[in-house]
């Protein structure tokens, strides 16, 4: 998977990269116990506000921990969990759980402390990962083996990051076996409900004993989010852009709480791979087609304040990296080698004018679609990138029209 920079220790006007990440939810969001959005009412404290670093009002009324009964209702599907920065993942419908169940009924092998039993169909999609899974995610042999060994050693001590691979292999064979995609991607939903849960629990304190685990996790749920076609079939482009935000949203936030402090001692662990920048890094100036260097142009007439023009010139120079390293649009691919490498990146006012829906924010989004197109091949990723341009292209006026014209014929308007 993407090799992930390391993100500057101290921005221009001082701020750090800590208090980067407490600012990386949007407003909307850091009051969601605050009756803006609903709190997803997970004790001790509830995952949204745990990410955002603020203070949790639903703590004050509910402070109880909920006993293994409980957790184990939520996790089985009685209960939706909702993850941070406000993203609702679909508990299955029930018949479509019950027919997964007794279809794959088989005695259970291991009993999980969350209630979770896995059985011969769960070691199915452990066996799926390890000999065909995370070869799709990078060419790299070294990252290859890391996501197929390390991740499993590392998930058995961290069980939210092996319902997450468990999860990853689920998703990955709905689309390889498209007759019984249904129960695969029901499945997928319940393993993504425990993986959050227990996430929840994990992240109220990073040390060094869980931020491995914490950013292997958090690297594979933004690919659950763009893979899970049972969540996105039925979205009109609105609705999209929003699932898109929220990819973003996810990706960057919960990344920058492990990388902001645990860096360092990331780059020295077992998963030092993933953070080891590419052989042949890209630096200014960056070689992308003629066509995005409007995007500039599209900043400078624009009316714009000096906060602004800072965010919008930095998405676009992370931007301009991806391309340069990931040689789009000349190059498709097949896996997802550098997918996540710009969200990650992004500041927290870009953030802000992307979810107000500033058509400045929106058209290097759209840009970003076409990075997503250069990955179709990816089973994970398919026609992301061609639903997100048409989506942008359809949120926007006329009046900007002319700065989408490309993306819109790199996509071939293929949605």
């Amino acid at each position: 998977m993407s090799g992930i920079n390391e993100l500057d220790q101290k921005s221009d006007n001082g701020t750090t990269d800590t208090q980067k990440v407490q600012e990386w939810l949007p407003s909307v969001q850091k009051a969601s116990c605050q009756g803006i959005s609903e709190c997803d009412e997970t004790t001790p404290r509830c995952v949204n506000c745990t990410t955002a670093d603020v203070q949790c009002q639903y703590l004050s009324h509910k402070a109880k921990r909920p006993n293994p009964a409980e957790v184990a209702s939520v996790v089985s599907g009685a209960d939706e969990t909702v993850p941070p920065s406000g993203l609702a993942v679909s508990t299955p419908k029930s018949d479509d759980r019950d027919t997964y169940r007794s279809s794959n009924a088989s005695p259970g092998l291991e009993s999980d402390r969350m209630g979770l039993c896995f059985d011969i169909h769960d070691m199915e999609l452990l066996h799926h990962w390890s000999t065909a899974t995370y070869a799709t995610l990078t060419p790299e042999l070294d990252q290859q083996e890391m996501w197929q060994t390390t991740v499993i050693r590392v998930g058995m001590n961290h069980h939210f990051l092996l319902f997450e691979i468990l999860g990853i292999a689920a998703l990955h064979l709905a689309v390889s076996r498209p007759d019984q995609k249904k129960l695969y991607y029901a499945r997928a939903t319940e393993l993504q409900n425990n993986a959050l849960t227990g996430f929840n629990n994990e992240v109220i304190q990073v040390d060094e004993s869980n931020c491995t685990a914490i950013l292997l996790y958090s690297s594979l749920l933004g690919v659950h989010i763009l893979a899970n076609r049972s969540e996105t079939a039925d979205l009109g482009l609105s609705e999209y852009l929003d699932h898109l935000l929220r990819y973003i949203e996810m990706t960057r936030g919960v990344r920058n709480l492990v990388i902001a402090d645990w860096w360092r001692f990331l780059q020295a662990s077992e998963i030092q791979p993933l953070t080891r920048l590419s052989v042949n890094d890209a630096k200014p100036p960056y070689n992308i087609p003629l066509e995005c260097q409007q995007l500039g142009d599209l900043i400078q007439e624009s009316d714009l304040s000096h906060s602004s023009i800072q965010a919008y010139n930095q998405a676009i120079d992370r931007l301009f990296w991806v391309y340069d390293v990931a040689d789009v649009p000349a190059s498709t691919h097949d896996n997802i080698r550098w997918v996540i490498s710009w969200p990650v990146q992004l500041s927290a006012e870009y953030m802000m004018l992307l979810n107000q829906r500033r058509p400045e924010a929106l058209i290097i989004l759209a840009y970003y679609g076409v990075v997503l197109h250069s990955y179709r091949k990816s089973w994970a990723i398919g026609d992301c990138g061609a639903h997100l341009v048409n989506a942008v292209n359809a949120q926007v006026g006329s009046y900007w029209q002319r700065w989408l014209s490309w993306p819109m014929q790199i996509i071939g308007n293929s949605c």
